[in-house]
């Protein structure tokens, strides 16, 4: 026999071999084989077609290891574009409905000083900002309530607290007043900043209007007028809000194209 028939047996009888035995075995001989005849073609016939394949083979794999790594960046690029977009127009959203939120519950909001019984801390026509978020009557605290003894609320300060009996009393008084309160019926505390309320000054004069009644004041039927186009607003807050809140959001869509 001739050495390449020789050379034929010997293959067929290793790979019927293995076969039987082991596969295993048998994948990495006909992978070795084949190398070596990857080998044989680039050096003894000098053949570019096997390092052609490989070298395109590298080329591809690289290039969409890079598109994928560019797509990646760019993906990132876009959120963060996004965002950017978004934020400066979410951000100023978000306070704007939770300051309308706490507006339009009352959880915080003006007050007008109908009496001098506080002077000199607050002054008669002065506003005061309350607040009934967390309402915990302490003494020394400022607080606004409701009695059947006064016709308008009553903003005095907390004298003493007896378990559930809150005593009051005006800071230009010398007794506490006569009657008694409630953790309940309390409406809320004065918000104080450095130890003192927030107040406005000599605003009030405006405000004290009984809207359901014509009042000719010394400031005559024009600050009625007023008066009544606040109170329909008002009526209508939670419409006009939502108006505004749309508007805002188109306006803002609209500059970013």
């Amino acid at each position: 026999m001739s050495f390449v028939e020789d050379s034929i047996g010997i293959l067929l009888s290793s790979f019927f071999y293995l076969l039987y035995i082991n596969q295993v075995l048998l994948i990495l001989f006909l992978a070795t084989l084949i190398f070596f005849i990857i080998l044989r073609n680039i050096h003894v016939r000098n053949s570019t077609f096997f390092p052609n394949v490989i070298s395109t083979l590298i080329k591809k794999i690289t290039y969409q290891n890079q598109k994928k790594s560019v797509e990646s960046r760019m993906g990132h690029y876009g959120e963060l574009s996004k965002r950017q977009r978004v934020l400066p127009v979410l951000i100023p959203l978000l306070i704007t409905i939770v300051i309308a939120y706490i507006v339009l519950n009352h959880y915080v909001f003006l007050a007008i000083v109908t009496s001098g019984s506080m002077s000199p801390a607050l002054e008669v026509k002065d506003l005061v900002l309350i607040q009934n978020l967390h309402v915990n009557p302490q003494q020394g605290d400022i607080v606004m309530f409701n009695t059947k003894k006064a016709r308008m609320p009553v903003i005095h300060r907390v004298h003493s607290v007896s378990g559930d009996v809150i005593k009051t009393k005006g800071d230009a008084v010398a007794f506490p007043d006569d009657w008694t309160l409630k953790k309940e019926t309390i409406q809320g505390e004065a918000i104080l900043f450095k130890g003192e309320p927030i107040i406005v000054k000599n605003i009030g004069e405006y405000l004290l209007f009984d809207s359901d009644k014509v009042q000719i004041t010394k400031y005559g039927s024009e600050m009625h007028r007023v008066s009544q186009i606040l109170k329909n607003v008002k009526k209508l807050g939670f419409t006009i809000f939502i108006i505004c809140i749309l508007l805002y959001i188109f306006l803002a869509a609209s500059s970013k194209h």
